[in-house]
């Protein structure tokens, strides 16, 4: 008696398995690169990097610059703590201060859960040494006797803040920002956790990319981490004056 199910052959089922296998990884990884150029392109990519990152330079900034200036002027046992506990947060890995901040976004700051801000605030906890030592430096090299004349001269402190400590430290301010800004774009652990739907940067493309082998697909997203990590750092070095040495 012929029944009206029919079934499917077992030729037909790895045939269909395979078509299905073939159609997955066009879409995710092959198919990404028709010449090697990935569909969303690399600007966007960099832009959604420097976004990510712009929070967190700025949340640095104004951390280091006080307990930069105030680790070079007020030395104590406060400055020492805030100092110790910068570097503190930058010696945990990524994934650590990820899932910390996973924890903090559900249970405490549920409005801040998958948005820029709790990416910011990562990349700003396991950074800020980088801007602190920055600042410090350029304030211990910075002469305190500037800052007293101008106060003698009937300064007040904030006055004196905007007018003599700042420019002094301003390329410690810089060099800082440059930092910051170069080692959140290649931050990955932390990036795969925190960011936002839809939000990709260098470093995840990157990965992305190479985790199914398009290795050309990965190509632009290398090629612009390289340059974008080249530029400012050829400039910090001539700032230093360790090119001028060699070339003696």
């Amino acid at each position: 008696m012929r029944s009206g199910t029919t079934l499917a052959r077992p030729s037909d089922a790895g045939a269909g398995a395979g078509v299905g296998r073939h159609a997955a990884g066009r879409d995710t990884g092959a198919a990404r690169a028709p010449g090697g150029k990935p569909p969303g392109g690399s600007l966007s990519a960099l832009a959604g990097a420097a976004a990510s990152t712009a929070g967190a330079r700025i949340g640095s900034l104004l951390i280091s610059l006080v307990a930069g200036v105030l680790s070079a002027r007020a030395p104590g046992p406060l400055t020492t703590v805030l100092d110790r506990l910068a570097y503190l947060a930058h010696a945990l890995p990524g994934v650590v201060i990820g899932l910390s901040l996973i924890f903090f976004g559900i249970n405490v700051a549920f409005p801040l859960y998958q948005t820029r801000w709790l990416l910011a605030l990562a990349y700003a906890t396991l950074f800020l040494p980088l801007a602190v030592g920055a600042v410090a430096g350029a304030a211990a090299q910075s002469p305190p006797g500037l800052e007293e004349v101008a106060r003698s001269l009937g300064r007040g402190p904030l006055a004196v803040l905007r007018t003599v400590t700042l420019p002094l430290i301003l390329p410690g301010i810089g060099a800082g920002a440059a930092l910051v800004f170069l080692t959140g774009m290649k931050e990955l652990p932390a990036t795969l956790l925190l960011r936002p739907t839809g939000t990709d940067t260098l470093a995840t493309e990157l990965w992305t990319a190479t985790a199914v082998g398009a290795y050309a697909a990965a190509a632009p997203y290398a090629a612009l981490l390289v340059a974008i990590s080249a530029l400012p750092t050829w400039l910090l070095v001539a700032r230093s004056g360790l090119l001028d040495k060699e070339d003696r």
